[in-house]
């Protein structure tokens, strides 16, 4: 059991994704790291669970060298969030694996097929290496849930997802609702669909988790454990009567 408190160490905004429903929206464009990491990392305490963010964590360098020094101040659980594509080169999955056996990924998958998925992430070739990218993590042994922001062009996709998601290896799901923050907020008419549109697919979707044997979670994370969702880190500021675009289902 973890006993240690959730630390979100966001490492910056750049992405080499350009997602339809992005909450950071125009905060990708900015440089640098958003915390001291190295200072970050030394506050760690025995127990804590330790979460990188970014935009795209795995586009820093020192990800592995943060990684072990979270692991040597007795973190309990490490988790990265991330689009996953780095990780088609097995060489760096590798390289996450023997950094900590305390790491979990956190893999953003928002399509059953390189068409849905690319669009969504608005980069052509992105499906083929997060599919790879969990397939390597999982010939690692390296622990990956997978994180699915739910849209207009993928609601109906879901249990198609779930599916893909197993046979890549995962051993969870996230079903998370769209955000009110940054493109989202302004692609609205493109990515919101209606929530009694959704329901029913939602539905199915996970009565196949459970039939594979994937935990899953919809909406808030914090009833899944920090263990397997690190939640969706910094967004855009809103604009002013920005409302919630999804509800999440009871």
């Amino acid at each position: 059991m973890l006993t240690g408190s959730m630390r979100v160490i966001t490492l910056g905004f750049s992405c080499n994704n350009a997602c339809v429903f992005c909450a950071q929206g125009e905060l990708r464009r900015g440089a640098g790291a958003v915390v001291d990491v190295a200072g970050a990392v030394e506050a760690v305490v025995a127990g804590d669970t330790v979460a990188f963010l970014g935009g795209e964590p795995t586009l820093w360098a020192d990800l592995p060298a943060w990684i072990r020094a979270a692991d040597g101040r007795g973190a309990g659980r490490i988790i990265v969030q991330t689009n996953g594509r780095r990780l088609a080169y097995r060489a760096f999955a590798q390289a996450l694996r023997e950094a900590s056996p305390r790491l979990a990924l956190d893999v953003s998958l928002q399509g059953s097929s390189a068409a849905m998925h690319d669009w969504h992430t608005a980069t052509a070739g992105s499906f083929a290496q997060t599919i790879q990218g969990l397939r390597n993590a999982r010939a690692e042994r390296l622990p990956a849930g997978v994180t699915v922001v739910v849209t207009r062009s993928n609601f109906r996709h879901l249990g198609e997802i779930v599916v893909l998601a197993h046979a890549a290896g995962a051993s969870a799901i996230h079903f998370a609702p769209v955000e009110p923050f940054g493109r989202a907020l302004r692609n609205r008419s493109l990515v919101v669909p209606a929530v009694e549109m959704v329901v029913p697919h939602l539905q199915r979707a996970v009565a196949e988790a459970r039939r594979l044997g994937l935990q899953s979670q919809i909406g808030d994370t914090a009833g899944a454990g920090p263990e397997l969702f690190a939640g969706t880190g910094a967004v855009e500021p809103p604009v002013a009567g920005g409302e919630r675009l999804v509800q999440e289902h009871p």
